[in-house]
């Protein structure tokens, strides 16, 4: 059979004893053990706290270098009610971004103004800047950027404001700007644990922050106690940060080393009473854990449970975790750690009360009407919800999509989305536009076949969809791409990328041509003067091909089980599902059956464009496998008696019963 796609397909070996281990610890999910497993999710602990995603795993706000400096800024200036301007980005990450500041603050009395660019394109802008100034602005805080904007940075100082700068791009290599703080996981001297968080998650950082510095037990200091042996073993610390661990003989001896220390929490009724015995000891109240805690990770997870037990805390998340979902979801960071844990309980919140921000209650409805379904996920965020928030950025309307997420008025919401429905026909017309004539360009100014990146450029073409052009061709062609539209002056782009190419260091490497660039490593823009342009695509092509290697772009399926078709059942699809969300990161699990019988193949579809068939391997049963947009495969399909075929595992609903599916990836013949 001819494979038009020629992809290798590699299957990963099972780690027996560990996967035996969990699946009899954990029955629930003992069919995707192995898959788990080799995602290095490979202890109990760990795969518990995988399944539950709670938002007790949150990492703590606190370890943001800046982050004490810009909760202090904001108390000071929330306090003597000066004026503060939210500055965004115009796509989705920045708008839900700027919901979640701008909400935040006005919930504690803030007097915030909020600015999403328009028609002057990314970035700060100091025109905008001396606008606000005039309102008297006296603090500014950027939302999913500002890591580049040095000179802004500078001239807001000038104009008498303080700045905090939220972002998670990637900093700039000639240095930060000077700003009061700067939130960002990626900065050099980071000690956050995470840095692949979108930058609406660093704005949730910092309001997290916030909300918990009202806590009586902010910037106290707090012991932890719990006993081990003979000894009393206490971790100091202060905001949720670990300042020092050491082990006491007796109660008594703590007193040297802390006097005066706000809270203590212990483990045992025991330790509680002796600790009690001399009330001098400690200017304290004491919180007793239960009595099985043993280890230092046990008593400070308890700790950290206990503060989430707030209920202002609490509130906090209920109300913006929806929208960092969508953030986090539209700027395709990997579905790990924290992302996955916002996301899971973002959508599991959309889900459940869509209308909790009207407008994108609106939005949802016609979502789920139009699909005829009922539940949320990420897959359906990224191809149905998020394209509609950004096309008003696109057009250089970001306003419409942060006004939309924030109103609390009907009727406003609804003129609002009609207006974004009417920017995404047109955006969606603009980019068919601009798809046809960068293909065309495409082939004339690049060589398909030995380039290692495409780089093309046009004229005469409307700006706003370069970059979902340039994923696309990333898509056709598996390589990086680096698009841009030239008006004879100035020329603006875009740059897309595969796994192992950073776009950024690229850009980085022609730095001294651009007339400025930001992003992070899949994904960047980038400005510069025409007559540069020459140059700039030699440059980056000698720089593509010293540092993009085969493998950044191999064709390889990994394939993370294979299986028998008794082992397909609505149970063990009810198990993958455990697995969501899915992205990038965190992808859809991938399985294999060989030497399988196809049967009843047949095409389907308003132009006959998908394949379906059965198969059966070795006299089992038979189940149903569908192949989308591939119905060419179907007479290759019937000359081959045995395949191998890899796919996802689905269900469908017929006559009210759901059956087990297979929604096939890839085909081959059989080996034996």
């Amino acid at each position: 059979m001819s494979n038009e796609s020629e992809k290798k397909w590699h299957i990963l070996k099972e780690n027996v004893p560990k996967v035996t281990e969990i699946a009899s610890a954990l029955p629930q999910i003992a069919k995707i053990a192995g898959v788990l497993v080799n995602r290095g999710i490979d202890t109990l602990e760990k795969v518990k706290e995988f399944l539950s995603s709670d938002t007790e795993n949150l990492h703590n706000p606190f370890l943001f270098c800046d982050m004490k400096k810009a909760v202090e800024k904001l108390r000071e200036v929330l306090k003597l009610k000066e004026k503060i301007l939210v500055y965004g980005d115009k796509d989705v990450d920045g708008v839900t971004a700027v919901n979640v500041i701008v909400n935040t603050l006005r919930t504690l009395g803030g007097d915030v103004l909020w600015y999403v660019p328009a028609e002057e394109g990314y970035g700060i802008s100091k025109d905008v800047l001396s606008k606000f100034a005039l309102e008297k602005v006296k603090l500014l805080i950027t939302a999913d950027c500002g890591i580049s904007a040095i000179e802004e940075t500078e001239y807001a100082k000038q104009l008498g404001m303080y700045v905090i700068l939220t972002d998670h791009h990637e900093p700039p290599y000639e240095g930060t700007p000077k700003a009061d703080a700067i939130i960002n996981p990626k900065l050099s001297d980071s000690k956050y644990p995470f840095r692949d968080i979108a930058g609406c998650t660093v704005a949730l950082k910092l309001m997290h922050a916030l909300m918990f510095s009202y806590n009586e037990e902010y910037n106290k200091d707090i012991l932890l106690c719990y006993c081990k042996e003979s000894l009393i073993i206490c971790i100091h610390v202060k905001n949720g940060i670990k300042i020092s661990e050491k082990a006491y003989e007796s109660v008594f001896d703590i007193k040297n080393d802390f006097k005066n220390v706000f809270k203590i929490y212990v483990n045992s009724v025991n330790l509680k009473s002796s600790m009690l015995q001399d009330s001098s000891l400690f200017c304290t109240n004491v919180v007793v854990f239960s009595d099985n805690i043993e280890d230092a990770f046990s008593v400070e997870k308890a700790y950290k449970k206990e503060i989430f037990k707030n209920k202002n805390i609490k509130t906090f998340f209920e109300n913006n975790l929806d929208l960092c979902s969508l953030g986090t979801i539209a700027d395709s960071v990997p579905l790990i750690e924290e992302n996955r844990i916002i996301v899971k309980n973002g959508l599991e919140m959309i889900e459940n009360n869509p209308h909790s921000h009207i407008g994108l209650g609106l939005l949802v409805d016609d979502v789920l009407i139009s699909k005829g379904i009922s539940n949320i996920t990420a897959k359906l965020v990224s191809w149905n919800i998020t394209p509609v928030l950004n096309s008003s950025g696109r057009m250089s309307k970001g306003i419409l999509s942060a006004k939309l997420l924030m109103t609390k008025d009907f009727k406003e919401a609804k003129k609002l989305y009609e207006d974004i429905l009417k920017l995404n026909k047109n955006r969606k017309y603009l980019q068919s536009e601009n798809i046809e004539q960068f293909k065309h360009l495409l082939k004339a100014q690049c060589n398909l076949k030995n380039d290692k990146v495409l780089i093309v450029k046009a004229s005469n073409l409307e700006h706003g969809v370069t970059g979902i052009v340039a994923s696309q061709m990333v898509k056709m062609y598996s390589k990086p791409a680096f698009l841009f539209i030239t008006d004879g002056k100035e020329a603006t782009g875009a740059a897309r990328s595969v796994e192992g190419f950073d776009v950024v260091a690229a850009l980085e490497s022609v730095k001294d041509i651009l007339t400025k660039y930001g992003g992070h490593n899949q994904a960047a823009g980038f400005t510069l003067d025409d007559s540069k342009i020459g140059d700039f695509i030699k440059r980056i092509s000698d720089y593509a091909n010293k540092n993009l290697k085969e493998t950044s772009y191999d064709k390889t399926i990994l394939v993370e089980d294979e299986l028998k078709i008794s082992d397909i059942t609505v149970d063990f699809y009810k198990q993958v599902k455990k697995m969501e969300p899915f992205g990038i990161g965190n992808s859809k699990p991938v399985f294999c059956i060989k030497n399988v019988t196809p049967t009843e193949i047949a095409v389907f579809g308003s132009r006959d464009e998908h394949l379906k068939f059965k198969v059966s391997h070795k006299g089992s049963k038979n189940i149903q496998a569908v192949f989308w947009n591939k119905s060419k495969f179907a007479e290759e399909v019937k000359s081959e008696p045995l395949l191998d075929i890899a796919f996802y595992v689905d269900v469908v609903e017929r006559n009210k019963n759901k059956l087990a599916q297979l929604q096939i990836i890839d085909i081959k013949p059989a080996l034996n």
